[in-house]
C-alpha cells in the first residue's frame, strides 16, 4: 500500500470557491497569472497519449471526490512566474525584466533534453497526482530547471518556501477536507501502472485567468531546451 509522503495533515484541504470568491486581495484586478511548464504536448505521442489516458481514468474514479468542471489541461509545474498584467509596481509583477532574468538563468543549464519517468500515484493535501522523476544522466532536471526559474523576489511563490519542489502532473483537487485514512485508501485503490519514459525538449511559460477556479491555461511562449530560444506563441501587451 503505497505512503502519502507529501500528505502532511490530517484531512484534505477542500478547494472549492463560493459565490463570494474573487481572490482580488490575490491579483488585485490584474488577469493572468503566468507559470513555467512542461505540457504534455511536449511528450512524443505514445507516451503523451498513456500519461493522459492514465490520468483521465484516475479522474473518472476519483470523479465524486474532486471539485467538478476542471478545465485546466495536464502540466508539470516547473516554478511560478507572477502577473503578465497590470501595474508593474505591484507585487509579483512579470514582465520583460523578469523573462529576460529566467532566460539567462536557463542559458546556464545544459543544453540538452529533459529525461524523465511518469508513473505512481499521490496526493497533497489539495490536490491528488501522477509522480514524475528525472531520468537524466548529465542534461538538465527537473529540479534544475525548478532552481533555475523559481522566483527570487520574496512572497512570490505561495507554497514553494514552504515545501521541497515535488515534480507532478496534477489530477484535480479534493472536493472536501477528506481525512487522510479515506485519501490514502483511493489512491491505493488506483490501477498499478507501467512507468512511462520521456525525452522533453522544451517547456513552456503559460498562464491561467486569476480570478477562475481551475480554468485553462493560455501558452504564451515555448523554451527551446537544446536550442537555448525561445518562441512567442501569444505575447503579453509587454513583449
Amino acid at each position: 500500500m503505497p505512503l502519502l509522503p507529501h500528505f502532511l495533515q490530517s484531512h484534505a484541504i477542500a478547494s472549492a470557491a463560493g459565490p463570494s470568491d474573487d481572490w482580488s486581495d490575490w491579483h488585485l484586478g490584474r488577469g493572468r497569472y503566468a507559470v513555467w511548464v512542461v505540457a504534455m504536448q511536449a511528450l512524443a505521442p505514445p507516451v503523451r497519449d498513456a500519461v493522459q489516458a492514465a490520468c483521465a481514468q484516475a479522474r473518472r474514479l476519483l470523479g465524486t471526490a474532486l471539485v467538478p468542471h476542471c478545465q485546466r489541461q495536464l502540466h508539470v509545474t516547473l516554478a511560478t512566474a507572477g502577473f503578465l498584467d497590470g501595474d508593474a509596481a505591484l507585487p509579483d509583477a512579470y514582465g520583460a525584466a523578469e523573462l529576460s532574468r529566467d532566460l539567462h538563468a536557463l542559458q546556464d543549464l545544459p543544453a540538452a533534453p529533459l529525461q524523465l519517468e511518469f508513473g505512481g500515484w499521490g496526493s497533497f493535501e489539495m490536490a491528488p497526482y501522477l509522480q514524475v522523476r528525472d531520468s537524466s544522466q548529465g542534461g538538465p532536471t527537473l529540479g534544475m530547471l525548478h532552481g533555475a526559474l523559481r522566483p527570487a523576489r520574496p512572497g512570490l511563490a505561495l507554497t514553494e518556501a514552504l515545501r521541497p519542489y515535488v515534480p507532478h502532473v496534477t489530477l484535480g483537487a479534493w472536493n472536501a477536507a477528506w481525512p487522510r485514512a479515506q485519501v490514502l485508501q483511493w489512491i491505493s485503490g488506483l490501477p498499478v501502472l507501467e512507468h512511462w519514459q520521456a525525452a522533453v525538449g522544451e517547456i513552456a511559460l503559460v498562464s491561467y485567468a486569476a480570478g477562475a477556479l481551475h480554468g485553462p491555461l493560455t501558452c504564451h511562449a515555448r523554451y527551446d531546451l537544446r536550442g537555448r530560444r525561445l518562441q512567442w506563441r501569444e505575447r503579453p501587451g509587454w513583449a
